[in-house]
C-alpha cells in the first residue's frame, strides 16, 4: 500500500473509484477507470505469471519487447519473464527491431506487433512507453487481446493509461488506445532502470504544474476544456511536496521511487478518466513533440521524452507568468483576434514546410488547426464571458502554475535536465525557438501559446524574450 496521506493510491482501484464517484458534480464528465490490477511493490515480477492466468484466453503469451538491454538482479529482464512465464504457458520472446535509431510507434512497428501477436492468447510487454504504446495499440485492434504490462521505469505514463502516441506522417498524435488489463511495477526493476530514466520521469511529472492550467484556460474560453478540478486533485494533491523533496530523486531514495511511481500511475488514471491528455499535456508537451519531429526529420536520435517535457515545462511556466502578468485580455474581443484561416494556413506551412518539402506534415497539421480557428470563431460569446471575468480566472491559473523558477530549481535538485544543453543530445537552440514560435500551429488543442497568439502578441521578438526569460538556453557554472 502507498503510505504517503497526501497521495491517492493507486493500487487500490475501487478507492479510486468510491472518491470519484462522491464528487456527483463532474460525474457524466468521467470515464470509468478500466485498469484490472495495479500491483506497486517489491519483487512484484513474482507474481506476473498469476497475473497472466487471470486474464489469458487460449493460445500462447507473446512477450512484446524492443531491443534495449535491460536488467534485474543481474540478470537479462527480458528473457527472465519470458522464461518465468514458459514454465506456465506456452510463450514466445516477440522483439520489435527499430528501423532508424530510435523505435517510434509508426506504421513499421505496428505492423511487426501485428504479426507478433496473431492468435496470441495475452500479450505482455516489457519495457519503454513506446512498447508499451505499441502493445496497446496492436492488441486492441486485435480485438482485445488480454494485455498485462511490465513498467520498467518511472519515465512516462503511458504504463496506465488508456492512449497511444502514435507517428503519423512525421507528426506525434494521440489516439484512443485500451487499458491494460494488469499494471505490475516491481521496484528492483525501476531501481535498476539507468537513472537518467527515474529523473527523467520526474521531468516529466513536471508538467503537473503548467499542463491543468492550459486545461483550465480551454474551459473558460469555452475551447472544449470540459476541465475538471477533481481529476487534478487525483495526481497533484500533496505535489509541491514532490518539488521540494526533488533532492532524494538524485540520491535514488527507494520512498521517492515508491512516489514517483505512485504518482506517474495516477497521472495515466487521471487522464484515461478524462478522456482526453489535457490533465498532463499542454504548452510542455506540445514543446516536447515539436521538438521530436524536428529531430526525427533531420534523422537524429531523441532525447528522453520526461526530459524533455521538464525543460519544456520551465518554459511553458515562463509563458504563462508573462501571459498573467501582462496579457490585455480585451484583445481577445477585437476582430483582429479571429484571423482570416487563409492566413492562418500560410503560417502553418511556412512553419513546417521547410521540415518537410513533400507537405505532408503541413497538411497533417492544418487539419488539427483548422479544426481549432473553426472552434475559437464559433466561440467568441464564450471568450467574451472570460474576458469579462479575467481577474477571477487569472487568479485561479495562477494557482495552477508553479514559478518557473521553482521548477528549474527542482529539476537541479533531481539531478534532472532544467535546460536545453543538458537533454542528451543537447536541443539546438535555434529549433527550440522555431518550437516555441510554431507551437500554436500544430494541434487543435487551445493552450496559453494560443490565447497569446490570436491576441497579436506571438511574433519572433515575444518569443526569444520568453525564451531569454525562461533561462532554458544558459549553462550553469
Amino acid at each position: 500500500m502507498i503510505e504517503r496521506t497526501t497521495l491517492s493510491d493507486p493500487t487500490d482501484l475501487d478507492g479510486l473509484r468510491r472518491r470519484l464517484a462522491a464528487d456527483t458534480d463532474a460525474a457524466g464528465h468521467r470515464r470509468p477507470i478500466g485498469l484490472g490490477s495495479v500491483r506497486i511493490r517489491s519483487n512484484a515480477l513474482a507474481g506476473l505469471a498469476d497475473d497472466v492466468a487471470a486474464v489469458r484466453r487460449d493460445g500462447r503469451v507473446v512477450v512484446l519487447v524492443d531491443e534495449t538491454p535491460m536488467r534485474r538482479s543481474g540478470a537479462d529482464l527480458k528473457t527472465a519473464v519470458a522464461a518465468m512465464l514458459s514454465a506456465r504457458f506456452p510463450t514466445e520472446l516477440a522483439v520489435i527491431r527499430a528501423h532508424g535509431p530510435e523505435l517510434h510507434a509508426d506504421p513499421d512497428a505496428l505492423g511487426q506487433a501485428d504479426a507478433a501477436i496473431a492468435g496470441a492468447g495475452c500479450v505482455v510487454s516489457v519495457g519503454s512507453g513506446t512498447i508499451t504504446d505499441v502493445a496497446k495499440d496492436a492488441s486492441m485492434r486485435a480485438g482485445g487481446i488480454p494485455l498485462v504490462v511490465v513498467q520498467t521505469a518511472v519515465s512516462v505514463n503511458a504504463f496506465s493509461d488508456d492512449m497511444a502516441v502514435l507517428l503519423r506522417d512525421g507528426v506525434k498524435r494521440t489516439v484512443p488506445s485500451r487499458w491494460p488489463d494488469a499494471l505490475v511495477i516491481d521496484l528492483e526493476i525501476l531501481a535498476a532502470a539507468p537513472a537518467e530514466m527515474n529523473r527523467a520521469g520526474f521531468g516529466e511529472l513536471c508538467s503537473m504544474f503548467t499542463a491543468p492550467a492550459d486545461w483550465y484556460l480551454a474551459d473558460a474560453a469555452d475551447q472544449g476544456g470540459d476541465y475538471d478540478a477533481g481529476v487534478v486533485a487525483l495526481f497533484r494533491d500533496g505535489a509541491e511536496g514532490l518539488l521540494s523533496g526533488a533532492a532524494k530523486v538524485r540520491a535514488a531514495d527507494p520512498e521517492m521511487l515508491l512516489e514517483l511511481a505512485a504518482r506517474m500511475t495516477l497521472t495515466g488514471i487521471a487522464m484515461s478518466v478524462a478522456g482526453r491528455t489535457a490533465p498532463l499535456s499542454g504548452t510542455e508537451h506540445l514543446l516536447s513533440h515539436l521538438l521530436d519531429m524536428a529531430a526525427g526529420i533531420a534523422g537524429r536520435p531523441l532525447a528522453l521524452h520526461g526530459a524533455q517535457v521538464g525543460v519544456a515545462s520551465v518554459l511553458a511556466a515562463t509563458v504563462w507568468q508573462d501571459t498573467l502578468e501582462r496579457l490585455d485580455p480585451v484583445r481577445l474581443t477585437l476582430d483582429a483576434a479571429y484571423p482570416d484561416p487563409a492566413l492562418v494556413e500560410a503560417r502553418v506551412r511556412a512553419a513546417f514546410d521547410p521540415l518537410d518539402p513533400s507537405g505532408r506534415m503541413a497538411d497533417e497539421c492544418w487539419r488539427d488547426v483548422a479544426r481549432k480557428l473553426d472552434r475559437w470563431r464559433a466561440g467568441r460569446a464564450g471568450v467574451a464571458m472570460m474576458v469579462g471575468d479575467w481577474d477571477a480566472h487569472r487568479r485561479a491559473l495562477a494557482a495552477l502554475v508553479a514559478a518557473p523558477a521553482t521548477l528549474s530549481a527542482a529539476l537541479h535538485a533531481a539531478g534532472a535536465a532544467a535546460q536545453v544543453g543538458e537533454l542528451d543530445p543537447p536541443a539546438d537552440p535555434d529549433v527550440v525557438r522555431w518550437a516555441l514560435r510554431a507551437l500554436p500551429l500544430m494541434r487543435d488543442r487551445f493552450t496559453v501559446a494560443d490565447l497569446r497568439f490570436f491576441a497579436g502578441d506571438w511574433d519572433d521578438r515575444t518569443v526569444d524574450d520568453l525564451i531569454d526569460r525562461s533561462g532554458i538556453l544558459e549553462s550553469r557554472s
